[in-house]
C-alpha cells in the first residue's frame, strides 16, 4: 500500500468514533489495523456484464463492518470502510456517482441508506458529485432471502431514473455484490434513460 494512503487511513480511523472497532471490538479505533490487514481485495472484474468492480471480497470482517452500518446504526465505521475501499477503485472520467435507493419501506424502517453512505464516501474521496438519480419503482423482498433467479426476477423493472440523465457519465455505488442482479437492473435503468456510460462499483462482493 502506498505511503500515503496508509497515512490518510491512519488519520482517518483514529478521528472517528465510537473508538471501537466494528469487527472484532477491540478498543482504539473504528476499524482496528489487524482486521484491515485481513481485508481481502477483490479482483476485478467480478462481473464484466455489468462492469462491476468491488473493493472488497465479503469476508467475515467486511461483513461484521456492513452488518454494523446496516442493521445498528454504525454508519462511522461504513464510512471508515468505504473511504479505504474508494482508494482502490477507479471511477470513469467526469462522472457522476449515484446511490443504488433502498425501497421506501426498508428506508422507513432503517432510517438510512447504507449505499448511499458507502457512495457518499467514494464520492468525496474521488471529489466527484453525488446525485439521487433513481428510484425504487415497487417494494422488493430482501435479496438474501432469494436463490439466484428468484433475484434477477424480483429486480427487474424495478428501478427507474427520476431525473434526466441524457448523455452523462454515471457511476453506481452499492454497499454489497452477490448475484449482480441488483446492480445490473440499476444500471440498466439508467442505460434506458439514455445515459452514456454506466459503470458500477460495490464497496464488497461475495465470491
Amino acid at each position: 500500500m502506498y505511503e500515503w494512503m496508509s497515512r490518510a487511513r491512519t488519520a482517518v480511523l483514529d478521528s472517528l468514533a465510537p473508538a471501537r472497532c466494528a469487527s472484532c471490538g477491540d478498543a482504539g479505533q473504528v476499524l482496528c489495523e489487524a482486521c484491515v490487514a485481513f481485508l481481502e481485495v477483490a479482483p476485478p472484474p467480478l462481473i464484466a456484464g455489468a462492469g462491476a468492480r468491488a473493493a472488497f471480497v465479503y469476508d467475515d470482517e467486511v461483513r461484521q463492518v456492513l452488518h454494523h452500518g446496516k442493521f445498528r446504526d454504525c454508519r462511522t465505521a461504513l464510512r471508515a470502510l468505504a473511504w479505504l475501499g474508494a482508494s482502490r477503485l477507479t471511477p470513469p472520467v467526469g462522472a457522476m456517482v449515484v446511490p443504488v435507493p433502498l425501497s421506501r419501506g426498508r428506508l422507513a424502517e432503517r432510517g438510512y441508506n447504507q449505499a448511499r453512505v458507502v457512495a457518499g464516501a467514494f464520492a468525496d474521496f474521488h471529489g466527484l458529485p453525488i446525485a439521487d438519480l433513481l428510484e425504487r419503482t415497487r417494494e422488493t423482498p430482501p435479496q438474501s432471502t432469494l436463490d439466484r433467479s428468484a433475484r434477477q426476477a424480483s429486480v427487474a423493472g424495478a428501478f427507474a431514473a427520476i431525473c434526466d440523465v441524457a448523455g452523462k457519465r454515471l457511476w453506481v455505488v452499492d454497499d454489497v455484490l452477490t448475484t449482480g442482479a441488483t446492480s445490473n437492473a440499476a444500471r440498466g435503468a439508467l442505460l434506458d434513460a439514455g445515459a452514456a456510460q454506466v459503470e458500477v462499483a460495490v464497496l464488497a462482493a461475495v465470491l
